[in-house]
């Protein structure tokens, strides 16, 4: 979740090329964002559940252990000894690895994923997700307080898989720890998401008034521009525009208010 230090706003990136159209349409028009199935993500590392290849059987006696004291107060100490050998005795350490490894896969690839970034004027991010420049950027207020961005939590960029607790953490927290970790080459996004573990892919509703400004890319079309704008034309609430331009001193973008 968020904190008073992260960021108060958070973009997406977009582009009006194919389906794309009609999606950003629907984006700005009906304020129906759409959360993607983790397996239909672009890299083929990110939401894959991965627990280390060893699992001894002493680690996982220790770990039984310890939730049998907790989660079985009605019995002595020699009881619960006595309840763990019995119910680890016939326990293949890899079988039961690769049991947990895919039945926590099944839950991840359920589970609804919006993602965004915290910044707005990365070149990489227009480049990949804005169709070459061409495309638009949506900019959204996202505090810790704002309802249904507020949900969004920071991504973790790492060399290793996240090794979640197998038996001391819910599903709920195993899945986000291979939602919310990456690999470090990913780290230029800046990353956040939004995490449903209800209602899981597919469009959602945002508040209409969440939505604070459009960048329109370097390169984008003015028909495109023009397309954008009327849509907008459809929403109760004011929307700004903004340009994105080339920086004439550096490989940057400069982020000015749109004037036709």
């Amino acid at each position: 979740m968020m904190t008073a230090e992260d960021p108060e706003v958070l973009y997406w990136y977009r582009h009006l090329q194919g389906n794309h159209r009609e999606w950003t349409k629907r984006i700005l028009t009906e304020s129906v964002l759409h959360f993607a199935a983790p397996q239909t993500l672009n890299d083929p590392f990110d939401c894959r559940v991965h627990f280390r290849s060893s699992f001894s059987l002493k680690e996982l006696k220790h770990k039984y252990s310890t939730l049998a004291n907790k989660n079985m107060p009605h019995l002595n100490r020699e009881q619960r000894r006595a309840k763990v050998a019995a119910d680890l005795k016939a326990v293949d350490p890899q079988g039961l690895l690769s049991f947990m490894t895919s039945q926590l896969q099944a839950k991840v690839n359920t589970t609804g994923v919006l993602c965004l970034s915290a910044t707005d004027s990365n070149i990489l991010l227009w480049s990949h997700y804005a169709a070459g420049h061409k495309g638009l950027c949506l900019k959204f207020a996202a505090t810790r307080y704002t309802p249904f961005f507020g949900l969004a939590q920071r991504v973790k960029y790492s060399q290793d898989y996240p090794q979640p607790d197998l038996l001391g953490a819910s599903p709920e927290e195993q899945v986000d720890a291979f939602l919310l970790t990456k690999a470090t080459d990913w780290m230029y996004e800046e990353e956040w998401r939004i995490i449903d573990h209800d209602k899981g892919p597919g469009g959602q509703v945002f508040p209409k008034e969440m939505l604070l400004g459009v960048i329109f890319g370097a390169l984008m079309k003015e028909e495109d521009k023009e397309a954008v704008n009327t849509w907008l034309q459809e929403r109760k609430h004011p929307v700004p525009l903004y340009q994105a331009s080339v920086a004439s001193d550096s490989f940057s973008l400069r982020i000015d208010p749109y004037k036709p």
